[in-house]
């Protein structure tokens, strides 16, 4: 069996059956009209999609069809009832086209007369549309159980993605929680070659991968951060260098060593990324890549309000997706 897909929307059809009446209709208490009927439009190219057979498909669309055109006749019944000539009403195409009834002539009992041929033709009206409806049902629920299944499946989906993503971040938070990270501040030569004119460099290293002293790429140890950090520790260490030094500038160099320990240990709990990928998912605040070394975005001028942060919670706070750069962080500190 061939299954193809459908859209579907469910449609409350409104009915103005005591609007199309006119001054000939008279209340009943003990009957009370539908306002609307409730079908599912299979012939529209919008609403939720479903998964079918072709056959499926034409009976859903031939049971739309029969439901809708019964009740239009009824509508026409009930109008003819109340003194209405030529009139035609087609609740599938949503037209209609029919003349307002007056209101009957005071004769001598006439009150009587309009209010049992009114009770009368409601009666009737009601029962047509209450059969047309029963006719329908089965369809109508089958519709309902066949998009209750394929929620069901796609909310199962989504919780299944959301406890991978979880389980992902986790992962990534454990190499993030590591204290290993050490950092070295510089200078860049300037246009002259002197220290001094260049915006402040900054050396990043893992305290347990320490260039070796003959190693061009090695620091000063003097120069280095007193104690190895958490990644959340130099973030936020590096975003405060980058406030001090925001007139100059700053530009990270990140240890080619240190970036690749990275990556093993997230390949290792079941993680595929690049270090850039990892540093964005676990900051805090926003950073670009430049020739996969993450570098932190400018701050904001004061007076210029907030960058504006959404979702993602980190370790020890919540962190967010900041000017488009990152997602989650790694949390407040």
């Amino acid at each position: 069996m061939a299954v193809t897909e459908v859209k579907v929307h469910q449609d409350n059809v409104r009915l103005h059956a005591t609007k199309r009446c006119g001054g000939a209709f008279e209340p009943v208490a003990s009957v009370e009209l539908p306002e609307q009927v409730e079908v599912y439009r299979i012939k529209g190219n919008w609403g939720e999609a479903v998964a079918c057979s072709e056959a499926e498909r034409e009976r859903w669309s031939e049971a739309e069809s029969a439901f809708l055109a019964a009740v239009s006749r009824a509508l026409e019944v009930l109008y003819r009832a109340h003194g209405g000539r030529g009139a035609t009403f087609d609740l599938e195409k949503g037209t209609g086209a029919w003349n307002t009834i007056p209101a009957p002539r005071h004769w001598p009992g006439w009150k009587q007369r309009a209010v049992e041929r009114s009770e009368a033709a409601q009666r009737a009206f009601l029962t047509e549309v209450q059969r047309a409806t029963e006719a329908y049902r089965p369809v109508r629920e089958e519709i309902d159980r066949r998009l209750a299944e394929q929620r069901a499946v796609r909310q199962a989906a989504e919780l299944a993605r959301a406890r991978e993503a979880q389980q992902r971040r986790a992962l990534l938070e454990e190499v993030a929680a590591r204290r290993v990270w050490l950092y070295a501040v510089g200078e860049e030569p300037g246009d002259d070659g002197e220290e001094g004119d260049g915006p402040v460099r900054v050396r990043i290293f893992r305290a347990d991968l320490l260039p070796a002293a003959a190693d061009p790429g090695a620091a000063d140890p003097a120069a280095l951060s007193q104690e190895p950090l958490t990644a959340p520790e130099l973030e936020k260490d590096l975003y405060a260098l980058a406030r001090a030094q925001k007139a100059a500038g700053i530009v990270l160099r990140w240890d080619d060593a240190a970036r690749a320990a990275v990556e093993e240990e997230c390949l290792a709990r079941g993680v595929r990324v690049t270090f850039a990928q990892w540093w964005r998912e676990m900051a805090r605040h926003g950073w670009s890549v430049r020739q996969d070394d993450p570098q932190p975005i400018p701050p904001s001028p004061p007076g210029s309000g907030p960058r504006p942060s959404f979702g993602g919670t980190g370790m020890g706070g919540t962190g967010g997706f900041t000017g488009g750069h990152s997602y989650g962080g790694f949390g407040g500190y």
